[in-house]
């Protein structure tokens, strides 16, 4: 190869290797990603004709930490509008049953025993944000703040790209209009722009101590809760998650847990009008 074709060849390697890179590290901003993101699901029509759902199917809740046991149940969600509920429901087992509704106002919770909730309540009603967010559920619920930006208006960050699970993903930060006290990243796969990963995250610094043996041994306390989505298949005119699990963290000195529910879906009902008083457990 003579030294002229040598440096064409060099200098065609650098500009693919530069078109690689700059693809590699596309920054794009929060709104490109949302804008991918709702393509990603249905077209505009098929989004705006969203109205309800009801998807059933079964669960796996698994405690890691915290205790033991693993119980096989069924699941149901449901949203109309703003409103939504989750139930999974093991009977008499180990596992202790979770239901959940929110109205569109207030979040009300299934009992655990009477007057006793789960861990998993307590969090999401002290954290009751996800629902009125509308980010419990992703995707399958019709109250995703981005199918309604313009009620939601949340502040939203583009904080780069992260591999999940050997795939590339887009983290967006997320911050409700009227705040709170959740750190929220939304992961969005980098080719497909699916919506596959929540994180939520609360941290507390550990208590103050004046001896310095005890100062040395003090750790903070760090909650987290993630959903995570896969599976994506077509039903209806919407490309839907099927498999979604939730864990939950508690990461204490006192107490600790780790707990998670593998929620497979096989069934879905859309747009059927659903009585407004199914979103309000204190009313059954």
């Amino acid at each position: 190869m003579t030294l002229q074709k040598l440096i064409l060849f060099s200098g065609l390697l650098l500009a693919v290797a530069s078109n690689c890179l700059s693809q590699e590290t596309k920054k794009l901003t929060a709104d490109e990603v949302i804008a991918s993101h709702l393509e990603s699901i249905g077209t505009a029509e098929a989004r705006s004709a969203f109205k309800s759902v009801v998807a059933q199917g079964t669960v796996t809740g698994t405690i890691r930490v915290g205790g033991t046991g693993t119980s096989k149940g069924g699941a149901v969600m449901a949203s109309q509008g703003p409103m939504s509920l989750m139930g999974f429901i093991f009977g008499v087992q180990e596992q202790a049953n979770e239901k959940m509704a929110f109205n569109g106002q207030k979040l009300t919770l299934g009992d655990l025993r009477p007057g006793e909730r789960t861990r998993f309540g307590g969090f999401l009603l002290t954290h009751d944000v996800v629902f009125r967010e509308g980010l419990l559920g992703g995707t399958l619920s019709t109250a995703w703040p981005f199918l309604d930006m313009n009620t939601r208006k949340p502040k939203l960050q583009y904080l780069g790209t992260k591999n999940l699970k050997n795939r590339k993903a887009y983290v967006l930060g997320y911050e409700p209009r009227n705040g709170g006290n959740l750190d929220i990243k939304l992961y969005f796969d980098a080719e497909t722009f699916q919506h596959v990963l929540t994180e939520y995250q609360q941290e507390f610094a550990a208590p103050t101590v004046s001896q310095p043996k005890l100062a040395a041994i003090q750790r903070g306390t760090r909650l987290k809760m993630t959903e995570e989505f896969s599976d994506f298949r077509r039903e209806s005119n919407l490309v839907l998650p099927h498999t979604y699990k939730i864990q939950l963290t508690f990461d204490t000195d006192h107490n600790p847990l780790l707990q998670d529910w593998v929620v497979t879906l096989s069934q879905f009902l859309f747009n059927k009008t659903l009585d407004a008083k199914q979103f309000d457990l204190t009313a059954q």
